[in-house]
């Protein structure tokens, strides 16, 4: 009989194995021609120990399989020639893998995690269990120091095990690695085969797991998650949800759009640590997330509140369009504009907008129009076209406003096609329905009013010169604005540029009309000394019309 040698557990095979470190220690200490060199993490049931190789192969080291392995830790070697390490594999028989090394499950509190224990302990009696800390090294830390197997394997209560086979074991010269196993298809996975003796060497100077010296992402097995809880919100913003929701695990997925294809996993996050545990945000606008547990306590008004946020673009589940709300008050191009709208849209072989366009005639009022747009609107959010803009026809009707902020009205920009400047004055709005009904309409700018924010994306070009009536009210509105603006905020820089630009340029068509609107704003301004009563009767058509008339008897 052979002597033999092992590494790793102890087989008790045979009486007279001895344990060495490498093969170079068998070879020096055999007794033997021949010998073998084999790992006790193989169960040897029906292998044969009497195999010899043909003469001529006598100088070689023959390497056999086990289950998982091509090199699966088992050698028959020369004693005279295992030093130079001339290898050859041998296919005739293959030794079984077992598992003899302590398994370790670390519980993350996650729903189901209790009958996934108590699963997974009808398999292995004997599991121990640890809490997941601040982070995976910080948890292995603890996790290392009470091992008592050279080996072990550290399992997730996020992970279905059902058909996870625990006699996986590494090649020999892999033995010192950490081997991870992908959860579905995330890389950084939570399943783990540890040589303990070798992360205690490291774990105090390394500050990442991932900077292990050797780590392999192993995709012998592939362990599927747990689904995540989900949270189905109706409110216009995540936030709230958020706030109001209580994490059991470390994820929850949100989600707007109420549609049972959104499947649990459209995307697999990481936990190792609280860096890797980001807001994914996985449609558009932000109405399917998978949040971490992390974010609440750092969540107030926004989302933005926390640090860390990944946009998977590559990812984005579609998102339901915004309605389209055209909305007109006798202006002459009305008709026009409307139908350039509805080719814009609908006329684009490359859009994918599906939502009709609804058109509000005739309102009296700008607050008033703006309540009857909000009310046929089928959508949180709306486009507001008005009856003056020529709109891009390159505008990307698949924008959506962002449901990680507070609920707010956007304001896109215009071109002014009479004094040039581009900003947000008579420009589509994507006003947020609630909003708008909510409004009272005591502010003299009706969108300025409530929470908005500025997308500077072109919308159109404005063409308020059509007739000299409809060019004078719009620049007489515009300009009561920027001055009463430029009076509260002294300090701000483009609303004085906006101001003098108003008061000093125009060209085309009507553009003295613009000039003259612009001065009687400036005119009335200063005579009700900027009373916020008096300003706002210039959201009044009516009003407006009689001061027009009034001073401008001749006008056509």
């Amino acid at each position: 009989m052979f002597d033999v040698f092992y590494f790793g557990k102890k087989p008790n095979l045979f009486p007279h194995e001895v344990e060495a470190e490498t093969l170079e220690e068998a070879a020096s200490r055999s007794r033997t021609k021949f010998f073998w060199f084999i790992s006790g993490a193989n169960d040897y049931t029906g292998f044969d120990f009497t195999w010899l190789p043909d003469k001529w192969d006598e100088q070689y080291v023959h390497i056999f399989p086990s289950q998982w392995q091509e090199y699966g830790g088992i050698f028959f070697a020369n004693k005279y020639t295992a030093s130079e390490k001339q290898w050859k594999n041998q296919s005739c028989q293959t030794a079984s893998s077992k598992n003899a090394n302590e398994i370790v499950y670390i519980e993350h509190f996650n729903s189901g995690s209790t009958d996934n224990l108590a699963h997974i302990k009808t398999l292995i009696p004997n599991v121990k269990v640890s809490r997941f800390v601040d982070s995976y090294l910080n948890t292995f830390k603890r996790i290392a120091a009470s091992a008592t197997t050279e080996h072990i394997w550290i399992i997730s209560s996020l992970c279905d095990y059902n058909n996870f086979d625990f006699t996986w074991h590494p090649s020999q010269w892999q033995s010192t690695m950490l081997h991870v196993f992908p959860s579905n298809d995330q890389k950084f996975g939570d399943t783990f085969y540890m040589h303990v003796p070798s992360f205690k060497k490291q774990m105090n100077h390394i500050e990442l797991l991932e900077w292990f010296t050797t780590v392999n992402y192993c995709d012998d097995q592939v362990v599927p998650r747990l689904p995540m809880d989900q949270v189905y919100f109706k409110s216009d913003s995540i936030v709230n949800a958020i706030k109001e929701h209580t994490f059991v695990g470390p994820y929850t997925l949100f989600r707007n759009l109420n549609d049972d294809a959104i499947l649990y996993h459209q995307y697999t996050p990481s936990i190792w640590r609280k860096d890797d545990r980001s807001i994914h945000v996985l449609a558009e606008g932000g109405s399917v997330c998978i949040v971490p547990r992390d974010a609440k306590a750092e969540i107030k008004s926004q989302c933005y509140d926390y640090p860390y946020i990944m946009r998977h673009k590559e990812k984005f589940l579609p998102e339901i369009p915004l309605d389209i709300v055209y909305i007109s008050n006798g202006e002459p191009d009305a008709e026009r504009w409307y139908n350039h709208l509805v080719d814009c849209v609908y006329g684009n072989p490359f859009n994918t907008h599906t939502k009709r366009i609804k058109w509000v005639k005739d309102v009296s009022g700008r607050a008033a129009a703006y309540k009857a747009a909000a009310n046929v609107s089928t959508t949180p959010w709306f486009f507001t076209v008005f009856g003056k803009l020529e709109v891009n026809p390159e505008f990307d009707w698949s924008w959506q406003p962002d449901r990680l902020q507070e609920p707010k009205s956007y304001v896109f920009h215009a071109k002014n096609p009479v004094n040039g400047l581009e900003y947000g004055h008579m420009a589509m709005i994507a006003y947020n329905k609630k909003l708008v009904l909510e409004n009272d309409g005591s502010g003299l700018d009706f969108t300025l009013q409530q929470a908005h924010e500025v997308v500077p994306l072109l919308s159109g070009t404005a063409h308020y010169n059509v007739d000299p009536w409809t060019t004078w009210r719009t620049a007489f509105r515009e300009v009561l604005k920027l001055k009463d603006y430029a009076v509260n905020k002294p300090n701000d820089i483009n609303a004085e540029y906006r101001l003098h630009v108003w008061l000093t340029q125009a060209e085309g068509n009507n553009g003295l009309w613009s000039l003259a609107g612009a001065e009687d704003a400036i005119k009335f301004y200063n005579e009700v000394n900027g009373d916020p009563n008096k300003l706002h009767l210039s959201y009044e058509w009516a009003w407006l019309r009689k001061l027009f008339t009034t001073n401008y008897s001749n006008a056509d």
